[in-house]
């Protein structure tokens, strides 16, 4: 039996004044579930302030355990908060807005039950309710007619967005597309199980780190100010300011940045949204550009203004001779203070700018590739620098996004509940909030890991991760002979690529994923790798001619699980590549290895744990990794379920999609009493 589900709950406002109606929140509650099955439409108030309906619960017990295919809009959510409030429910699901992403093939439109039929035409929503949220009335104080209304509406508006994917996936062109559909929806159980399980937090541990941070950024504080005050002189340096970053390390600005702009072809093209092509110069017209148009920036010294008084504000008088009530900025010194004059000797560190790769909007490239590039490439001070404004970013982006987001959402038992999110990324690869724990460093290198323990009295943290796994994915989709070779010699394609460019191997592995992904600038050492990459691997450099053809040819492309990615503008360009090149070169290999693979190996797992009917929890994936709370005495099972979970892909792909995947597969697993302090975990 197929049943439509919707429900209703109370919430709470968040800090941004946004609205927060998680499960996990111990002042909100389940009001209402509405259904559609076979039986017709059903509507049950379960709390609300003016009704009860007697009976509903067993009811709705009732109907879902009758049913087979259980459909919503953003089902992970509906599914959570009935399994919180104690309803069971272990059949398959069917998300229509996970649906709709699938269907949209890469392609950014809104996902909303609203939107999503309001572009089909069959139906709206009832916006009567906004206006009592508007004014934080929470659905248990909206008159239960009204609830129930919208309710009931919502269900039928999601029953009409189901049939009409159903037919959809029917197409020819889309009839490979549902394969995607049902491995989402299995992997939406188990996501949806892995935020009721949670992740726990040391709090204790966290304030450790979060003081450590904080040491370190004001160290680093005191360290770049007084760099910049060497090279600047009195010269104010906001390090937030690209623009004024790029005065400090290169000594020059654009005389005027709209020229500036025009000259380098800086900016979005209009007819593609993407960056406008740079243009082709060779090293000696690119330095006289950039001779003729910019000036050069000198240190200054600063001297109170004596307009002011170095107050910034003066306060005019009247013709009568009486002060005007408010001050008004000085005109003389800009309202700072301070009149700066101009020094005979160069500021900044004077770095020459290599090519057109280089120029910015504001004169050049201060981005974190670039100053790691350039630290990478300097000595002495400029080096010193640079790796401080680096660590310098990094820490901010730590304490703001990691440390600030953990300590938010995290209650005051320890537990964390992340949001996954598999409708996001234009791949279908996993995103996560409140808070982000997909974009971090990996292992060793991130502190904030060591507050992830376990739950359990003397539990430990198991996880396991692919190796080389975008690598192998795409040798796998261009039958490399190459790469199949490397790969059963247990050859290290990081490595290789650390060897070539000078670099560590972790910091290799940007570089090596790149010409995956067909990037082609850089350093001459990084430029010297990717010609080398595609020349050892001609058939990847084939499979990348091979899917832009497809693109511009079909308009869209498609791999081997059947996903498909549109491309409605590809074009072939002047130089033989063409347009959104990167990203048709760059999906199919992150889709496959992330969004589909991985899925499968969480799959796999979660199923062999349910059959083993272990205590210990699945509780995170990141990328290529799966994170595990180990109960007690469970160290040696969970081991062998988490590496005949990933062992079995390949059985898995064949299954799901009828794929011969025949490229081996390879696991580390470690363990830890946390996730930062691991060991590596052989098991047979």
């Amino acid at each position: 039996m197929i049943t439509v589900i919707d429900v209703e709950t109370t919430y709470q406002k968040n800090k941004n004044n946004g609205f927060d109606p998680s499960p996990f929140h111990p002042d909100n509650k389940l009001v209402s579930v509405g259904l559609e099955s076979k039986y017709g439409s059903e509507y049950y108030f379960i709390f609300h302030s003016e009704k009860v309906s007697k009976g509903g619960v067993a009811r709705i017990q009732e109907v879902l355990d009758e049913t087979t295919l259980l459909v919503g809009h953003n089902l992970k959510f509906d599914l959570m908060w009935i399994l919180e409030a104690g309803f069971k429910y272990s059949g398959k699901v069917y998300d229509t807005m996970l649906g709709e992403y699938i269907l949209n093939k890469g392609v950014r439109k809104s996902l909303t039950l609203q939107m999503c039929c309001q572009r089909r035409k069959i139906g709206m929503k009832d916006d009567r309710i906004k206006e009592y949220m508007d004014h934080g009335i929470s659905f248990d104080n909206i008159p239960a007619d009204l609830v129930e209304e919208y309710g009931r509406n919502d269900v039928a508006i999601t029953k009409k967005l189901f049939d009409c994917q159903m037919q959809d996936f029917r197409l020819p062109a889309n009839k490979d597309l549902i394969k995607t559909a049902k491995m989402m929806g299995e992997f939406l159980c188990v996501l949806s199980d892995m935020e009721r399980n949670g992740i726990y937090v040391d709090l204790k541990v966290l304030e450790k780190v979060n003081r450590e941070y904080e040491a370190e950024k004001n160290y680093l504080e005191q360290k770049i100010g007084k760099i910049v005050y060497n090279k600047m002189g009195d010269t104010k340096i906001n390090l937030s300011s690209s623009e004024q970053l790029s005065w400090l390390i290169y000594s020059k600005k654009p005389l005027d940045k709209n020229s500036w702009a025009k000259i380098f072809n800086i900016g979005v093209d209009k007819n593609t949204g993407k960056s406008k092509r740079k243009p082709q110069l060779s090293r000696v017209q690119f330095r006289n550009l950039v001779k003729i148009h910019t000036e050069p920036v000198y240190k200054t010294t600063a001297s109170q203004c004596l307009h002011c008084v170095g107050k910034g504000v003066i306060r005019k008088i009247k013709k009568d001779g009486s002060p005007y009530k408010k001050y008004t900025k000085c005109v003389d010194c800009d309202g700072e203070g301070f009149i700066y004059s101009k020094m005979a000797k160069l500021a900044g560190f004077n770095q020459v700018p290599k090519s057109v790769y280089d120029v910015s909007e504001g004169g050049f490239k201060t981005d974190k590739i670039t100053l790691t590039k350039l630290a990478a490439e300097s000595e002495g001070e400029l080096k010193e620098f640079l790796e401080a404004i680096v660590r310098y970013n990094a820490i901010d982006t730590y304490l703001y996004t990691f440390i600030s987001g953990i300590k938010e959402h995290t209650d005051t038992n320890g537990m964390l509940h992340p949001k996954f999110m598999q409708a996001v990324t234009a791949t279908g690869r996993l995103s996560s909030r409140d808070p982000n724990f997909q974009n971090q460093p990996r292992g060793q290198t991130f502190p904030i890991r060591q507050v992830v323990k376990s739950r359990f009295s003397n539990g430990k943290i198991l996880e396991i991760d692919f190796a080389q796994l975008e690598f192998r994915t795409a040798v796998f989709m261009a039958q490399d002979e190459q790469g199949m070779e490397d790969v059963k010699n247990n050859i290290d394609v990081h490595q290789y690529t650390a060897d070539i460019i000078g670099v560590s191997r972790q910091d290799a592995k940007a570089h090596t994923f790149k010409p995956l992904y067909g990037g082609v600038t850089g350093t001459e050492d990084e430029k010297k790798y990717y010609r080398k990459f595609l020349e050892k691997y001609k058939g990847i450099k084939k499979w990348h001619d091979e899917l832009q053809t497809q693109a511009i040819k079909y308009k869209f492309i498609k791999i081997p699980t059947g996903r498909q990615y549109s491309f409605p503008y590809a074009e072939r360009m002047p130089w033989g590549g063409s347009s959104y090149g990167t990203q048709i070169k760059n999906y199919p290999v992150q889709g496959f290895a992330t969004a589909d693979i991985v899925p499968l190996a969480c799959i796999n797992i979660y199923k062999l744990m349910k059959e083993q009917k272990v205590k210990s929890l699945l509780v995170n994936t990141v990328h290529d990794s799966i994170v595990a709370d180990v109960y007690p005495g469970e160290e040696n099972i969970m081991g062998k379920i988490f590496k005949e979970g990933t062992r079995n892909v390949i059985q898995s792909l064949k299954e799901y999609y009828n794929i011969d995947f025949n490229v081996p597969l390879d696991t580390e697993l470690k363990i830890g009493y946390n996730w930062l302090d691991m060991k590596e975990v052989l098991v047979a």
